[in-house]
């Protein structure tokens, strides 16, 4: 009886765990293609917002940029309590001058002006200093209180040149359709995506083991990489 006992008992929690791993396998393959969707949009998303109106002044500023931030896709949404918001990838530039690997994040409470309507926007976060880096990197930042923004427009590179204090963060937004957002990323958060971060680079790194110390890498964010001035 008890022989028969302890081999039902282990046979079920063999059961189990095998359940378990086959679980857990399709969940990080569905994660890691998710994650490679993201890159590909993004890769889109930085093509049309530097070949557009301000797309100069968003090169200009990336030239002397510390790190650059890109969503492919923010927009209104929600089932039970309304999201504003979407995921995007942060790229840090190295000391030979080299981009490095992509880290997963989302920004959330993006303000949405009457331009935007229901399409989604895409957005560029220009990063000029370590501070505001940083401050990225350690956890949840509010933009415009933890970090100074402004919105990039023709000239704004400019003030690179002067005596202006420049901002921490420099931003472009619009829509699928071309056209500037009319949005407002005052205030909004940003905060990482861990089950992307390890699902692309199948291990549990940091973002700024990512993005700083180099200890990860995936040639699908190659082509976009390449891209980044």
């Amino acid at each position: 009886m008890i022989s028969s006992f302890l081999s039902r008992t282990f046979a079920t929690a063999g059961l189990a765990l095998g359940l378990a791993f086959s679980l857990s396998v399709p969940s990080q393959a569905v994660e890691e293609r998710d994650a490679q969707k993201l890159v590909d949009s993004t890769y889109y998303a930085y093509l049309d917002l530097t070949e557009g109106e301000n797309g100069a002044t968003i090169r200009s500023l990336m030239k002397d940029a510390r790190a650059v931030m890109i969503f492919p896709g923010v927009g209104k949404g929600g089932l039970i309590l309304a999201a504003e918001g979407g995921s995007g990838l942060l790229f840090a530039r190295g000391t030979d001058g080299s981009w490095s690997y992509p880290a997963f994040y989302r920004m959330r409470s993006v303000s949405f002006g009457l331009q935007a309507g229901g399409q989604k926007t895409k957005i560029i976060l220009v990063i000029m200093n370590d501070s505001a880096l940083t401050s990225i990197l350690e956890g949840k930042i509010k933009l415009g209180a933890d970090a100074s923004i402004a919105v990039i427009s023709d000239g704004v590179d400019g003030e690179l040149s002067t005596n202006t204090a420049r901002q921490d963060i420099y931003y472009y937004a619009q829509t699928d359709g071309g056209l500037f957002a009319g949005i407002s990323i005052e205030g909004s958060d940003i905060s990482t995506r861990k089950k992307h971060n390890r699902a692309y680079y199948d291990a549990s790194h940091s973002p700024a083991d990512i993005v700083i110390r180099g200890r990860a890498r995936n040639p699908g964010a190659d082509r976009l990489r390449g891209k980044l001035p």
